[in-house]
């Protein structure tokens, strides 16, 4: 039976893959081939009849060929879709967290800038004047995140303490200018709201703004997990096939990711770590 062993070493010959995979398909197909050629020979057939027979049953060396080389490229092909969706995912997700970052970055610039122009209108003056309500409005009304300004004259909200300093007991204080109005923030998108105080010795100013620090938050905790997983299960894919995987690596891809990985993958480019063909790795192990 030398002739089916052979043919099935050709069939298999330059397969790149799991040795173990590549053993038992080997196997699986020796028996096939056998079993057939028992069926062949109790029909009346010579061993080399049956033989023959039998490996023309089983198709053309070619077309063999094809299927197996196509089985272990869609393996190599799973792999490859596997680590590419893990790294647009981590691109998506860093240039959606450096994007909404930078929004609340300029958001918080804007509602600082705003707070001093509304502070440098009230400067020196006892009373807010229908004039002054028109350009804090105005001013409000030139941003797209302020949803709305409250002032109170300083006095009237100062710390029953006895302390010289503003504090946030003012709820309920009636204010002696307030401006409302709507503002464009999904609660899908995880927008809420922050308020902004600043104050001096006169008055005291409250800004009310849309924020997505929860969507900042959720965009880079839901990306980074996605990445880190698919990540994770390509390096395991990718050292089980290198004949690697043991749960040491398993540790180290799951806790350390990336680094995890160039971890092993420098101790195999210096052969630190012996393979199962290393004549000394039943020592190691």
């Amino acid at each position: 039976m030398k002739r089916i062993e052979k043919f099935v070493d050709s069939m298999y010959l330059n397969v790149e893959g799991n040795q173990q995979e590549i053993n038992e398909l080997k196997a699986e197909m020796t028996n096939h081939l056998l079993e057939a050629v028992h069926e062949l020979k109790a029909e009346g057939k010579t061993e080399q009849q049956a033989i023959a027979i039998a490996i023309k049953r089983f198709g053309e060396e070619k077309e063999i060929r094809n299927v197996i080389g196509q089985l272990f490229e869609i393996q190599k092909i799973f792999a490859k879709r596997i680590l590419y969706i893990a790294v647009v995912c981590l691109i998506v997700t860093m240039s959606s967290f450096y994007f909404l970052w930078k929004v609340e970055e300029s958001t918080a610039q804007g509602i600082s800038d705003t707070g001093s122009l509304i502070s440098y209108e009230l400067k020196d003056k006892d009373v807010i004047t229908r004039d002054m309500k028109r350009k804090i409005e105005a001013l409000v009304e030139d941003t797209n995140y302020v949803s709305g300004v409250t002032i109170y004259k300083s006095k009237n909200i100062i710390s029953r303490s006895g302390e010289n300093y503003i504090d946030y007991h003012w709820k309920g204080v009636q204010p002696d200018f307030q401006y409302q109005r709507t503002i464009w923030a999904p609660k899908w998108l995880g927008a809420n709201f922050h308020t902004f105080g600043n104050g001096d010795e006169q008055w005291f100013v409250s800004i009310d703004n849309r924020s997505f620090s929860r969507l900042e938050a959720a965009v880079l905790f839901v990306g980074m997990t996605v990445y880190w997983t698919l990540f994770t299960i390509w390096a395991i894919i990718n050292a089980y096939h290198q004949k690697r995987l043991r749960i040491g690596w398993v540790f180290m891809f799951v806790f350390f990711n990336i680094l995890g990985y160039l971890i092993y993958y420098f101790t195999a480019k210096q052969g630190l770590i012996p393979s199962k063909h290393d004549e000394f790795y039943e020592d190691y192990i």
